[in-house]
């Protein structure tokens, strides 16, 4: 199975225990009240999710093992598509991530096209 994202979609019975993997502590019935859920899943299982609010992402994970395998990027390319179907930008605040995953997160966006604004050097927008 190639690497998909499902975007506003109840995840498959075959998909709760990754998904649980990847979300602990949380749940996602928590994770649902933040906006629409994008989930990247290869091979039946949950390997990443976002989650967008209007034009912001507000929650974005990726299972530490499939980390700098493409799967980060992918899920963000997707996100920013389904976004800038009805916005003109997607903005994420680095603030909403452990301090200690700034730095990488950073780089991260910023090879994927995101830029700083210029109000706040821990917002970054992508426009298409």
């Amino acid at each position: 199975m190639r690497l998909t994202v499902f975007h506003d979609y109840e995840p498959e019975p075959l998909w709760v225990k990754s998904l649980n993997k990847l979300l602990e502590p949380m749940e996602f019935s928590e994770i649902q009240k933040l906006g629409r859920v994008h989930l990247a899943v290869f091979n039946d299982g949950v390997v990443g999710i976002s989650v967008t609010n209007e034009n912001r992402i507000v929650y974005l994970k990726v299972r530490d093992i499939t980390r700098r395998r493409g799967v980060g990027r992918y899920l963000l390319e997707e996100t920013n598509r389904f976004v800038l179907n009805e916005y003109d930008n997607v903005s994420i605040d680095t603030c909403i991530f452990p301090q200690e995953e700034q730095d990488g997160l950073t780089y991260f966006l910023e090879t994927q096209g995101y830029v700083k604004s210029a109000a706040n050097d821990k917002i970054f927008i992508f426009r298409d």
